[in-house]
């Protein structure tokens, strides 16, 4: 028995989308499909033209629906500064026969993590557990069936603005997507890439693209904060046409048809747009209480603009002990998707499917009936039912 999930990445001005089959007996994703598309109405995940945004976002759509028969599942990855985070604990006392912890503790120790003053204008996206806490005894993993008078939950927070959500979920639904899942792109990458020695030693990751970043913290195995960054490859291949004195469209096709390593001054100009790109993220990160309270020992970078060059920079103005490039079959083996710009796209699918298998954690979700009435739309249900 198999099932198809569609991952949507909204990653800076364009969009991702990783198609994948599901085997329910093993457990296994297998991509069907992956696309790119420009998207110049969204900005992230923030939608700048609502006509076009939906005109761009059902092209999307209707290459998508010539791989099923069926709708699919659909989970949607979110990215902008419209984003915050929150590391935060959550505590509820046990009422119930024997004291004993059941779903419903559970429940009300991560809710109870949500502040209560929180902002109108935030809703919550995305909350995941960490580890849970029994009588004061910690880093419990799964405390259902166990015994107590106090249960805590240390969770990890995502806010997004409630306008933006509401405009992007109105243009989803006028596509005929009526239902999916929502969440930060840099928390799927997060709990995809990274390893388990590595969120303990701690661990900062960054996924650069094009305009944007997205970069998230780990101490002592939990994720303590996660940042949605303006920096990205776009402000590199500026810092190229200052130095060489030409347009930025001029640098982007210089970069795009050199090849590292051919000119030593060519080289020279590469190293320092790329110093220039790392330290404007440094700087954004060290305006942040966390980051410099949970300094990071090790560094992983993926993304569309991460490549060694860029790594062994970032190990040196980051000045950490281990820098290693993230790889696609850290998510899904032997995965045929080889361009570092869909990256996030399958994070979210893994994701997604982790999240299902363990029960874990809440996200912001939509009725059932995904992709309800795409078909329809696209005038392709007689074909498919027929």
């Amino acid at each position: 028995m198999s099932r198809n999930i569609l991952s949507l990445d909204f990653y800076g001005g364009a969009v991702t989308a990783a198609l994948a089959a599901l085997d329910e007996e093993t457990a296994t994703l297998r991509l069907r499909h992956v696309l790119k598309r420009p998207m110049k109405s969204f900005s992230c995940a923030f939608v700048r033209d609502m006509d076009a945004a939906r005109q761009e976002l059902s092209s999307v759509f209707a290459e998508i629906s010539e791989y099923v028969s069926a709708d699919p599942s659909v989970v949607v990855g979110l990215r902008g500064g419209f984003l915050s985070f929150k590391h935060t604990n959550g505590f509820h006392t046990i009422t119930s026969r024997n004291r004993i912890v059941g779903t419903k503790e559970i429940e009300a120790a991560i809710a109870a993590s949500i502040p209560p003053n929180l902002s109108e204008t935030l809703d919550v996206v995305d909350i995941l557990p960490q580890c849970y806490a029994i009588d004061g005894n910690l880093n419990i993993e799964n405390p259902k069936g166990m015994a107590g008078f106090s249960l805590g939950a240390e969770t990890f927070l995502s806010f997004g603005l409630i306008t933006h959500l509401d405009n992007l979920n109105n243009i989803l639904a006028s596509c005929g997507c009526n239902a999916y899942q929502l969440f930060p792109t840099s928390v799927a990458l997060g709990e995809t890439l990274l390893r388990d020695e590595e969120k303990q030693a701690g661990v900062l990751m960054v996924d650069i693209g094009m305009d944007n970043s997205s970069a998230l913290l780990t101490h002592k195995g939990s994720i303590v904060d996660a940042w949605e960054l303006s920096a990205g490859k776009n402000d590199a291949a500026q810092a190229v046409a200052d130095i060489l004195q030409n347009d930025i469209e001029t640098a982007r096709e210089v970069l795009a048809a050199y090849e590292q390593g051919t000119d030593d001054i060519m080289d020279e100009v590469l190293e320092d747009a790329a110093e220039n790109l790392l330290q404007h993220i440094k700087k954004e990160l060290y305006q942040s209480l966390s980051f410099l309270k949970y300094q990071p020992s090790q560094l992983v970078l993926c993304g569309e603009a991460a490549d060694k060059s860029l790594l062994k920079s970032a190990k040196k103005i980051f000045n950490v002990r281990k820098a290693r490039l993230a790889k696609f079959d850290d998510i899904i083996a032997d995965c045929p998707a080889e361009q570092s710009v869909y990256t996030g796209a399958v994070a979210l699918l893994r994701h997604a499917l982790d999240r299902e298998q363990k029960h874990l954690g809440v996200a912001q979700a939509k009725e059932e009936g995904l992709l309800d009435g795409l078909l329809d739309k696209l005038g392709l249900s007689e074909l498919f039912n027929g």
